[in-house]
């Protein structure tokens, strides 16, 4: 073995140049595995799709391409219409402030929150529409490029000056020769060669910096260069304006002292709370017409890591794709995870091992446990597509109703106390997906049973309004109906109420003998005695408890979880429990890992990571295998030495288990000795 010398004090293994004529010591093994049964808990495409035929790869493929796609763009849409005023009233801002006659730099200061991922997006979408209808010349500067002074000068002016629309299709020619300034040299290094560069500019547009990430400059560097910008602005007419994200409105103060913050003419733009962006995403991606929806336990951990962890909506949306991607490639059954129009058709091209998949779904077969009846099921094809198509049908009509009765009783517990369901109305969709107390809804009850005549009023209209702005369901066309006559009944209790409202009866007198004083607990015993005696009630209280009655009844019927529908596997993603579908523990590894554990269990078992069969040890922990990576097997090798290890020995330890791959793909490792 060769040998080398090194001038520092340690032993350091490298891998030699792998010869031209052998062939790479790991070879990709044919990936085999199970379609129901995998080992280690572990889910990949490989043995997700290993016993299916390919149209049904094809067809949950497409459903899985269109259902994204779908997904994508609404939630871009959300996002991008979220941000719409903002970006608005900052590019008002610093077309108003174009004028260079006062001193300090007009600066725009966006409080983002402290959800940092989301930042960048929301500044290349700002760079993008200052760009296109306020000026040319943006420069989007963050801490990471500008460890120094001369670097954020450097970078703000060679941004400055890269714009060249010369290029542009012949429609613009026209209007970017008026723009367009003078081609940027490489020798704009200073404010004083910008501010040669920017005279020869023929319409005089500011010149914007944004500043991405304000809380991650130096204090001292951040105020060097606001002077340094001002100075210019002043003696050479630079239209310098700033646009500044924080997270916070302090932020400013704790970054600059009073002597470079009176450089600068603030204005404050608040975005809106990720939280209300989150709440929105929720509604019109899983609450409206999605196909796909996320079972109780998936809509938990996706909230966990939201509001504990990142709060990014970015993050969030990584999160949906990567349950989208898993419930198409994990569940044989979802490929009739369609639209409806869609769903006859896939239900007649089903061949009768699929069928089998459709009778192995748990729901199904708890349901054949409870109904003896329909044991026909399980052997006739022909009985059991038109059964499959009416019960996917109608859990796909009840879960329109289900949201729609989210938002009803959302409209009916507004405003009470203790917020029994939530604030939002995210918090109440959730609780019934996941399943409402017993508790909980007796207690609105309650509540509803003591309201006055104008809450309930206001509640039913509110309810009422929101019917009318929804598609409703012939299942609650009758509720929606019973509501109007209820409404009307209370307007008709409100025009006439001397005739319609009973008299209160006055309050029992309390008998007290004369010249005795009665304590406490005879006071008590009288006043329980009166509390009980039966008292009239008026009118608008036999209305009131007829509708609270009814309420009761029909509205708690429509709020029954959907994942206790039948077939509720297909359209609802991770509802499947203790089952071999169940991908929520392999997403929770996914979304959320330990750090120190994910690391140790990828050393220890990279199949878990790249799911493939070569890197398996089957079981058997301490095994080492030569197709396992470099790194896990210096790391296995490394777990099975004492506290001491010798270097030379690990080695040889190493060399010898990538020699079993064969005498001509052996790694030739120069260990560099100290002298």
């Amino acid at each position: 073995m060769a040998t080398t010398s090194s001038f520092s004090k340690g032993c350091f293994v490298f891998k030699a140049k792998p010869e031209s004529s052998g062939k790479s010591p790991r070879k990709k093994t044919k990936k085999s595995s199970n379609l129901l049964h995998r080992s280690n808990g572990d889910l990949n495409a490989s043995s997700l799709f290993g016993k299916c035929d390919k149209s049904s790869m094809e067809i949950r493929q497409d459903s899985y391409k269109k259902i994204w796609m779908s997904t994508k763009k609404k939630s871009e849409d959300i996002i991008s219409d979220s941000h719409k005023q903002l970006l608005h009233d900052v590019s008002q801002f610093v077309s108003e402030n174009a004028d260079i006659g006062q001193s300090s730099i007009p600066t725009a200061l966006v409080a983002l929150g402290v959800n940092l991922p989301d930042h960048a997006a929301f500044f290349s979408l700002l760079d993008s529409t200052l760009n296109a209808h306020v000026s040319p010349f943006v420069a989007m500067l963050n801490s990471k490029e500008c460890p120094s002074l001369k670097n954020m000068v450097l970078k703000a002016i060679q941004k400055l000056t890269s714009c060249d629309l010369a290029d542009d299709d012949a429609e613009k020619d026209e209007e970017a020769d008026e723009i367009v300034p003078v081609k940027p040299s490489s020798k704009i290094k200073t404010f004083a060669n910008l501010a040669t560069w920017y005279s020869n500019v023929v319409i005089k547009t500011p010149l914007i910096i944004i500043l991405q990430d304000l809380e991650s400059f130096s204090t001292q560097q951040l105020q060097d260069f606001v002077l340094l910008c001002r100075e210019y602005r002043v003696r050479n007419k630079l239209p310098i304006q700033f646009i500044m994200g924080i997270a916070t409105t302090v932020t400013l103060q704790q970054q600059l002292h009073h002597r470079t913050s009176v450089c600068l003419a603030t204005k404050s733009f608040q975005s809106r709370p990720s939280i209300v962006l989150l709440n929105h995403l929720i509604e019109q991606l899983f609450m409206n017409s999605s196909v796909l929806k996320l079972g109780p336990r998936l809509m938990q951990l996706l909230l966990d890591g939201f509001l504990y962890h990142d709060l990014s909506l970015s993050s969030f949306l990584m999160r949906v794709h990567l349950i989208i991607m898993q419930h198409y490639i994990t569940l044989p059954v979802s490929s009739l995870c369609c639209s409806m129009s869609e769903l006859i058709d896939r239900i007649k091209k089903l061949s009768a091992a699929d069928l089998d998949l459709y009778r192995q779904v748990p729901s199904f077969m708890k349901f054949i446990e409870n109904n003896r009846s329909k044991v026909s099921l399980l052997t006739d094809d022909k009985e059991f597509r038109s059964f499959l198509q009416k019960s996917l049908e109608d859990l796909n009509s009840y879960s329109k109703d289900f949201s729609l009765s989210c938002r009803i009783l959302h409209c009916l517990s507004d405003g009470m106390p203790d917020a029994l369901f939530g604030k939002s109305l995210r918090e109440v969709y959730i609780n019934f997906l996941i399943g409402a107390e017993s508790e909980d809804w007796d207690r609105f009850i309650q509540l509803l049973n003591i309201s006055t005549s104008y809450e309930l009023q206001s509640r039913i209209q509110a309810a009422l309004t929101t019917l009318k702005e929804s598609d409703v369901s012939s299942a609650l066309s009758d509720f929606s109906t019973s509501l109007v006559l209820f409404s009307e009944e209370l307007k008709r209790l409100e025009q006439a109420p001397d005739t319609d409202t009973a008299t209160s009866p006055k309050s029992p007198n309390v008998f007290v003998p004369k010249g005795k004083k009665l304590d406490k607990f005879e006071l008590k015993a009288q006043l329980l005695a009166s509390a009980k005696q039966a008292r009239p009630t008026s009118k608008f209280d036999e209305i009131k408890s007829e509708i609270v009655s009814w309420l009761n009844s029909h509205l708690a019927r429509q709020l029954k979880s959907p994942t206790t529908i039948l077939f509720h596997e297909v359209f609802y993603a991770g509802s499947q429990v203790q089952s071999s579908w169940d991908i929520v523990p392999w997403i929770r590894r996914q979304v959320q890992p330990v750090p120190r554990v994910a690391i140790s269990k990828a050393l220890s078992d990279p199949a878990s990571y790249l799911g493939c069969n070569c890197c398996s040890s089957n079981g058997q922990g301490s095994q080492i295998l030569s197709t396992m990576p470099d790194l896990c097997i210096v790391y296995k090798l490394h777990t099975e030495c004492g506290r001491l290890i010798n270097l030379y020995d690990w080695m040889l330890s190493f060399n010898a288990i990538q020699q079993k791959v064969g005498k001509n793909n052996i790694c030739l490792y120069l260990f560099a000795r100290q002298t």
